[in-house]
């Protein structure tokens, strides 16, 4: 991707905000250039490892989606795998999809036409919301089942999202889901849970065996 276009994306996004230096005294003529240079390179590597900041993992496809073949599956296949991977509507909260998918949407109305970049008409924005948060990350509410673990799922799984209802996946699908959240986190630089804590968080989900997988 050419440097233009990371800039017109990244400034779009609003994630150069604050970034910028004030200018700083001509250098000699015998360092200018490998000096611009050095810190255009610089300057581009930081651009690509802010937009990279927060985007969804690759790992979803659309035929993994809740109801893929739904008006609001496609629509979220076509316009929001523009410019990042497919995100899952799992990925937020019913709470927090809403804020969500506004900060995308003010992004999306920003960039430049010359982008190519698609926008959703109004109507198709509140088919997107409401397949969203039909489909959200269930969150426990006030109260979490008791168990053994309870504390450590608490403090891990609350880092980065709201708390999962711990009955929305068997206990045999939650070792898949968390390694996939242990990929997340390395991937947006939050701190790994030691094996204690990996431990404790298993056995609390597998605690709840028995519990139905079905929304």
């Amino acid at each position: 991707m050419k440097r233009s276009e990371l800039l017109g994306i990244a400034v779009a996004c609003g994630i150069l905000v604050g970034c910028r230096e004030k200018p700083a005294a001509a250098p000699d003529a015998g360092t200018a250039a490998p000096a611009a240079a050095a810190a255009q390179s610089r300057a581009d590597a930081l651009i690509l490892a802010a937009v990279r900041v927060g985007l969804p993992p690759a790992n979803v496809v659309a035929a993994d989606l809740p109801d893929p073949n739904s008006r609001g599956a496609q629509l979220l296949n076509s316009y929001c795998a523009q410019c990042h991977a497919l995100p899952t509507p799992l990925a937020h909260s019913a709470t927090d999809w809403p804020g969500v998918v506004r900060r995308m949407w003010l992004r999306m109305d920003f960039i430049a036409d010359s982008f190519g970049v698609r926008k959703p008409t109004t109507p198709e924005r509140y088919y997107l919301l409401d397949y969203l948060t039909t489909n959200a990350l269930r969150v426990s509410g006030a109260t979490l089942p008791p168990g053994p673990g309870r504390e450590t799922f608490e403090a891990v799984c609350s880092q980065c999202h709201a708390l999962p209802d711990p009955r929305m996946h068997s206990p045999q699908d939650w070792d898949i889901v968390l390694v996939r959240m242990m990929a997340n986190m390395q991937r947006m630089s939050v701190a790994q849970p030691s094996e204690d804590q990996k431990n404790g968080v298993l056995l609390y989900l597998h605690s709840l065996k028995g519990v139905p997988n079905a929304r």
